[in-house]
């Protein structure tokens, strides 16, 4: 027999020969290379390279603006229904809104205009007023005792409607205004309120002289009684103005009473009559009482 007859050396050594690891693949729990192995499907796409998800915010400075025409954000965006001024809208060049001022002892700002009106609130136990001539405001928030300045208005018949601020109507009446200058004022009267026109009229004062009148405007008091220097206004009557007096400009001591007897004072008041003007002394109730009298005295000038 063949001494070298016996197995295979390859075969007689296979359990003992060592695996060569470059080279055989590699056992199945043995760490993937993550340099060489396949990217697995989960792991995260790269947000650099990758498309960009239709999902993504649109730049709004830029898609919005329109590519054909450019908005000028001066004009743009001013609204259609911004809301109009009602101040200005209402009121027709003939008769702008007044705003009430609380009276002044020598105004003297009341030019002569012809054809023109003012508006007093002598009524006591209101609210301010706002006032509609034909429909259209005349004066808003006129209180008591205040009085507006001269505006002019067309001759002929106006409708006055009397509304509190809340829009409530108290009075509608309608009034005939002349060519010359009157004092529509609010007054009260037993079914609430009323209308009452004061003529104004012209008085000649000369280069160091005044006129002075009385207007009783006191419902609650009756006919009064007025005195100024040695002047006297007597009875006047309810919604009544006296005729002017001349006066030599000059401080003086203003006395009103009522016509009732016993004759008791109610109010003195001390007044400075200025040369080249002319004043009126209403005379109001500050209280639905008889002897609650307030007297409010405005200038005027004439010429």
């Amino acid at each position: 027999m063949n001494e070298f007859e016996s197995l295979p050396l390859t075969a007689a050594q296979i359990s003992e020969e060592q695996i060569d690891p470059g080279f055989s693949v590699p056992p199945t729990d043995n760490n993937i290379d993550p340099d060489f192995s396949v990217m697995p499907p989960y792991e995260p796409v790269d947000p650099d390279f990758s498309v960009t998800p239709p999902y993504e915010p649109v730049d709004p400075d830029f898609s919005v603006t329109p590519p054909y025409e450019p908005i000028d954000p001066d004009f743009s965006v001013m609204p259609p229904y911004e809301p109009i001024d009602p101040d200005f809208s209402v009121m027709p060049p003939s008769y702008p809104i007044v705003p009430p001022y609380v009276p002044c002892l020598f105004c003297s700002n009341n030019q002569w205009v012809r054809g023109s009106i003012r508006l007093l609130n002598a009524a006591t136990g209101y609210n301010p007023f706002s006032i509609w001539i034909d429909g259209r405001l005349a004066s808003s928030g006129l209180g008591f005792p205040e009085i507006t300045r001269y505006n002019q208005i067309s001759q002929g018949y106006h409708v006055f409607t009397v509304a509190g601020t809340n829009g409530y109507t108290y009075l509608r009446k309608s009034l005939y205004v002349g060519g010359g200058m009157a004092t529509v004022a609010i007054i009260n009267a037993p079914t609430g309120l009323d209308l009452t026109m004061i003529e104004d009229t012209t008085c000649p004062s000369g280069y160091n002289s005044a006129c002075f009148r009385v207007c009783n405007l006191a419902y609650y008091s009756g006919p009064v009684n007025a005195a100024i220097g040695n002047v006297y206004f007597n009875s006047v009557q309810f919604k009544d103005a006296a005729s002017f007096s001349p006066f030599n400009a000059g401080s003086y001591l203003l006395s009103v009473s009522r016509s009732a007897r016993p004759e008791t004072t109610l109010v003195t008041t001390p007044v400075i009559l200025n040369p080249r003007r002319i004043y009126t002394a209403y005379v109001l109730n500050w209280n639905p009482s008889p002897d609650t009298i307030q007297t409010l005295l405005v200038e005027d000038r004439r010429n």
